[in-house]
């Protein structure tokens, strides 16, 4: 199967099934996991920000890696919807659309609130929230799929390797 740099959040969710079906897990793979997944990436893409929690430490910025670690946040989000939709009760449409006009948010986005959204399964707000705090940080829709493309084929390509 040939696969090409996705141009919005369905083809993100779809590139993220086929990465998901690839990794060997050692056990089953649950929504708490994920949850934990996303969090421990809020965190990692937090000490990448200029206003990292970290207040005692300097670190020099790093905008790819921010970006990166913002695109880390995108899996673990789409592994959590393709995960919730897998019975066809839980509707990805919302999503899709939200995504597209991803450059109209600008409301406040905070890192506390966004795992407030994602403990409570408020999947629509996280979502809402991201999307606000990646446009606060100063990146577009193609900023994040670029990184989302680059770094699913390094990951397509680790898998049975330092993975498993």
């Amino acid at each position: 199967m040939e696969f090409k740099r996705p141009e919005n959040f369905e083809d993100i969710l779809n590139l993220q099934k086929e990465l998901d079906k690839n990794i060997r897990d050692n056990r089953e793979r649950v929504l708490e996991d994920i949850k934990l997944s996303l969090i421990a990436e809020l965190i990692e893409l937090n000490e990448e920000t200029k206003h990292s929690h970290k207040t005692w430490k300097t670190k020099e910025y790093n905008r790819d890696k921010e970006l990166e670690e913002l695109t880390d946040v995108y899996f673990f989000f789409a592994q959590l919807i393709n995960y919730k939709s897998r019975d066809g009760r839980f509707q990805i449409e919302y999503y899709c659309e939200e995504f597209e006009i991803f450059p109209g948010y600008y409301a406040g986005a905070y890192f506390t609130g966004l795992m407030y959204d994602l403990l409570d399964n408020k999947f629509r707000w996280f979502f809402s929230s991201l999307l606000t705090l990646s446009v606060k940080l100063g990146y577009t829709k193609d900023d994040i799929l670029d990184c989302y493309w680059g770094k699913w084929q390094k990951n397509m390509q680790r898998i049975g390797k330092e993975w498993n």
